[in-house]
């Protein structure tokens, strides 16, 4: 078996009927277990051989992870998993800390508002995600959670800002779910942030977003560099 081969090997084949979502939602599972990991290069032919559908099929859905932000292109290099520095990390933590704050503090304004209504659901969808093991779908609730949190502040530049910046979240949060993969903290600190914005206390709210989003994401960088070979 070639080394390409083994790389997806684990990867379950889906029927060829199947949409391009089921695809993706393989390649996402992969990417979050761990058994496409940062750096590594992906290739049409293995893929869609080891899920069993054709390569055009792959090929969309490896477009749309590199307009996520899960996959890169590089010219003459192909395409490989996301491999972000740890700056790179640490730079988007402290870009979140900063919009997130102003996001949840407008937020908390108003805690009978649609915005904190919305916030609440979002954070169910994220509950019931988790309660049920679903990486991928934890992976995609835990990006609407934060979305919501955004657009229910109802601050027209940060509704501007997102879409710019959404890439970059939705890559380190990925990264943070596949390198640590502990659900039960997931639950306990999403449930805890959203309380926090509840209860209106802006002290509170500014030490929550920060220990929520830089503290999680300097754990993370100390858990790759531990993870790299001497």
């Amino acid at each position: 078996m070639s080394a390409e081969r083994q790389d997806v090997a684990a990867l379950t084949p889906v029927s060829n009927t199947t949409r391009r979502e089921v695809v993706l939602d393989a390649i996402r599972q992969a990417l979050l277990s761990g058994e496409l990991v940062p750096g590594q290069r992906i290739k049409e032919a293995p893929l869609a051989e080891a899920l069993g559908v054709s390569r055009p099929t792959v090929r969309e859905a490896i477009y749309q992870l590199v307009h996520e932000g899960s996959l890169v292109q590089e010219p003459y290099k192909g395409i490989s998993v996301a491999q972000p520095s740890a700056q790179d990390l640490l730079d988007v933590a402290d870009v979140r800390v900063s919009l997130e704050t102003l996001a949840a503090l407008h937020l908390a304004k108003h805690p009978d508002g649609e915005g904190m209504t919305r916030l609440r659901a979002a954070l169910s969808d994220h509950l019931q995600a988790i309660k049920k093991g679903d990486l991928v779908q934890v992976d995609i609730t835990h990006l609407e959670l934060h979305r919501t949190l955004w657009e229910g502040s109802e601050n027209q530049m940060l509704l501007k800002i997102w879409p710019l910046v959404e890439s970059q979240i939705r890559m380190a949060m990925s990264l943070d779910q596949a390198t640590r993969s502990d659900l039960k903290r997931d639950a306990e600190l999403h449930r805890r942030l959203v309380a926090v914005i509840e209860s209106g206390d802006e002290k509170a709210i500014v030490n929550e977003v920060r220990l929520h989003i830089a503290l999680s994401a300097d754990e993370v960088v100390r858990l790759i560099e531990a993870g790299k070979p001497a």
